[in-house]
């Protein structure tokens, strides 16, 4: 059941650590139709919550990306 459309947004969508704005909203416009309610808490952590008499469970998942400024390209393009 991989989806590889949605593992390509994700990954093309721009959110280096403390920039994750855009990926929130991209995982918002996801899971909108299968969450009862979707907060985002002061430090900016997506929470979705779904209604249900079942067993509890909790995904936890980091948003951001590793971001870099890249400052000089040597002659063998090496950053």
């Amino acid at each position: 059941m991989f989806n590889s459309e949605l593992m390509k947004k994700l990954s093309d969508c721009f959110g280096p650590s403390g920039r994750e704005k855009m990926i929130r909203e991209l995982i918002i416009d996801e899971i909108k139709d299968y969450a009862d309610e979707i907060t985002i808490d002061p430090l900016g952590n997506l929470i979705a919550r779904k209604k249900g008499d079942g067993k509890k469970i909790l995904f936890s998942a980091h948003m951001d990306q590793i971001g870099l400024m890249v400052t000089h390209v040597d002659e063998k393009g090496f950053l």
